[in-house]
């Protein structure tokens, strides 16, 4: 032994004193050459190389001027890979998820999953892929047994937001929100069983959850006994690992006693009964003899509980004991009868018969149990047989336009009307052009437009001289401001917003007069396109401006006070009327709309918002055992479009000029001799079937080195590379072992 690590530690010397003559030659630092481990690591991979789908354009590809076909189409699976990760996302939105045997919905901000023309709040295996309805033989006979989810309508499973929850900190953030019994899981039998006969001999055999568990006794209505740990077949000196602890079967004895090894500790369980060893519970359920030691064996039911008593509201198996998430849902098993599930009038949950279930003690609402379910969530149920994943929402960040609501004095009409100088105003300007939309034929004293129109500057000018309030308007090709009418004590809807999927009565502008004469309210009317989407009345933005109490005109405020947050400014017409002018963060409402900073805005005078390009709802993807698809709908990417730049080494006069991936052993690349050392070094290392891909500092920038004993070995490394997802990658070298290009092992 060592002899061979003094050969491997000369071997190591050569090798250094090689990369640093050839780091030399190619005006490469030895101590650059050397740094391979400062900082550098594969698991980063495409970086340095691709860093945030940005292409470096130092990037060069190298190959020997002799190199075999092998060592070029790796260089090819490579490149083409780091052009693929050279490509510019962005969420798209705008669309429902789409899976296979799952089940998917838009669900609006402040609704329940389950609402009305939501998710059905009962799925089975109609509805979720590897859901079962199956039959279980209990003491000879057949019975009829299925899978059911159900969704409360009362403890809610819902979409919300900052405004639609009771938690500020979720700000501008759309989330699911999960209450205590929202969600229930029943093993449901479809006909008639009478339970009461189970015993260890005459157990009910069931796959609950996916998890096989034998009940082997119903102690009462709401308390049953079982073998809720893992069935193992074990051979004699079998070892099998349970919660990091390895398990042997040592000897079976003819009485059908056996003797298990846990990580060092021994124990002789006697045929049929339950042992703790070492922390593990072990069941020694069947057991099989015969004189040849080596054809004996056992089953055992192995598990930090292998057998366990459980009633109504313990938790789960595999539960904290004094925190559960999950716990049973037990009642009526003592009866002769079958599973029945229905709706209470107030959309609680109904079981009826045998309830043989799970439901969730834990509330995923901020500040509770857990955190609220965010974009890309998803919250599991035991063993993940089935998830509730909240995947996306409908409308990008990219998808949105800003809106300033604020006050602006003395400024010139004389274009339009003449003499009309020096006026305050409340001026609401749009960031996108076009996207207000004055309606013709609303304002009420005088509407001095012909048509709608369109512009993204609107001024409103409190004035008792021209009627009760006048508007103005920015054309948006001479940018002077024109006159479009002014009304009486109510407009309603006299301007609407023009964004994208976002129009008509979407979002509409409403202005009323304070009929004591001491200003107006400007609101923002919200509605979906449907009533079921979302209704009118009850998502409305009321911005409050007040007036000079001497003249009841020249708007002077946001509010009662100028320059001042106020709490009454701002107000949200949700459920009930909510005060939002002292809030110092960003809010979402139900259709989406987000009320940037009110406090600090407010005490500008001004009013900042942020409206969608559609009504934004969430995502939900409800997956089952098998489902298919449902990831997000909402991102679009576009591939760079780059031209690798590809060397010979003989044309490399420089490596520092360059971040490098070098393909090919040094026997063959003349680069890759600068970094690894020496043809008679690499193969004194390694072995036929071995490749490595090395990271190493090339002076201000990088060298990956893809070099195998034999061209298939390399590219063998370059496939690692390609389909870098597949494989762990870690530190500033891996070693790449296979006899074929299906085999490939890292190290």
């Amino acid at each position: 032994m060592q002899e061979k690590f003094l050969l491997k530690t000369r071997q190591t010397i050569k090798r250094v004193a090689a990369i640093g003559i050839g780091g030399a030659m190619l005006g490469l630092s030895a101590s650059g050459a050397l740094g391979q481990a400062a900082g550098l690591d594969l698991g980063s991979y495409p970086s340095p190389f691709v860093v945030g789908g940005d292409y470096d354009s130092s990037n060069a590809f190298v190959v020997g001027e002799n190199a075999a076909a092998s060592d070029t189409l790796g260089m090819v699976d490579i490149a083409t890979n780091l052009q693929f990760e050279a490509k510019d996302c962005s969420p798209s939105g705008d669309g429902t998820v789409t899976i296979s045997g799952g089940e998917s919905e838009d669900v609006p901000i402040g609704s329940n999953i389950v609402a009305t023309n939501q998710l059905d709040r009962e799925l089975d295996d109609s509805d979720l892929d590897g859901f079962v309805d199956t039959t279980v033989n209990f003491k000879s006979a057949d019975y009829d047994v299925s899978d059911a989810l159900i969704f409360s309508r009362t403890n809610n499973v819902s979409v919300q937001s900052s405004l639609t929850a009771s938690d500020d900190d979720y700000e501008s953030n759309v989330v699911v929100e999960v209450e205590r019994d929202g969600i229930k899981y029943y093993y449901k039998f479809d006909e008639t069983i009478n339970l009461n006969g189970t015993s260890s001999s005459d157990p009910l055999e069931i796959k609950f959850l996916g998890k096989t568990i034998k009940i082997t006794k119903t102690d009462s209505a709401t308390k049953f006994t079982a073998q809720v740990g893992t069935e193992y077949f074990m051979d004699i000196d079998d070892v099998v690992t349970v919660n990091s602890k390895k398990i042997t079967l040592q000897n079976v004895g003819s009485g059908g006693a056996i003797v298990v090894d846990v990580d060092g500790v021994q124990e002789t369980i006697s045929s049929g009964s339950t042992r703790t060893v070492n922390g593990i519970e072990i069941t020694n359920d069947e057991s099989f003899y015969t004189d040849t030691r080596g054809e004996r064996s056992a089953t055992l039911v192995i598990g930090q509980d292998a057998t366990q008593s459980y009633v109504d509201s313990d938790e789960y198996i595999g539960e904290d004991d004094n925190d559960p998430k999950w716990v049973w849902d037990i009642g009526n098993l003592t009866s002769s009868s079958t599973t029945t599930i229905g709706g209470g009038a107030d959309g609680s949950i109904m079981v009826g018969g045998i309830s043989l279930g799970v439901e969730n003690d834990w509330r995923w609402v901020d500040g509770a149990d857990g955190d609220a379910l965010m974009s890309g969530d998803c919250l599991d149920l035991p063993n993940n047989y089935v998830s509730l994943c909240f995947d996306s929402v409908t409308v990008a960040d990219d998808n949105y336009m800003d809106l300033d609501i604020s006050l602006e004095k003395r400024v010139d009409f004389t274009d339009s009307v003449s003499g009309y100088t020096s006026r305050d105003t409340v001026r609401i300007k749009s960031s996108v052009k076009e996207s207000l939309k004055l309606k013709d034929g609303v304002l009420q004293a005088v509407d001095n437009l012909s048509k709608d129109v369109k512009t993204d500057e609107v001024w409103i000018v409190k004035d008792n001289a021209l009627g009760n309030f006048s508007v103005f308007y920015k054309d948006t090709e001479t940018n002077k401001k024109y006159f479009a009418g002014n009304g009486s004590l109510t407009s309603n809807n006299f301007m609407e917003i023009d964004f994208k999927d976002t129009k008509s009565t979407n979002v509409a502008f409403d202005l009323d007069l304070d009929t004591g004469a001491h200003g107006m309210n400007l609101t923002l009317d919200i509605q979906g396109d449907t009533d079921s989407d979302l209704a009118g009345g009850v998502d409305d933005i009321i911005t409050v401006w007040r007036n000079d109490s001497t003249t009841n005109s020249l708007l002077t405020s946001l509010g009662t006070t100028a320059s001042s947050e106020e709490a009454g400014e701002l107000v949200w017409m949700g459920p009930a009327l909510t005060t939002i002018g002292t809030k110092d963060e960003d809010h979402r409402t139900k259709y989406g709309i987000v009320i940037k900073d009110p406090k600090s805005n407010g005490a500008s005078d001004e009013v900042k918002v942020s409206i969608p390009g559609d009504q934004v709802q969430g995502n939900i993807v409800i997956r089952g055992p098998s489902t298919l698809g449902g990831s997000s709908a909402g991102e679009v990417c576009s591939v760079a479009d780059i031209n690798p730049r590809t060397l010979l080494d003989t044309e490399v006069t420089n490596v520092a000029n360059y971040n490098l991936i070098v393909v090919g052993g040094p026997a063959i690349n003349s680069v890759a001799r600068t970094f690894i050392g020496t043809a008679d070094d690499f193969r004194a290392t390694y072995s036929p079937g071995e490749a490595i891909i090395r990271l190493v500092d090339n002076g201000n920038k990088v060298a990956m080195v893809v070099a195998g004993y034999d061209a298939m070995d390399t590219r063998r490394a370059a496939k690692v590379l390609a389909n870098h997802e597949d494989y762990t990658l870690t530190g500033s070298e891996a070693l790449v072992k296979g006899t074929s290009l299906t085999d490939i092992t890292v190290e």
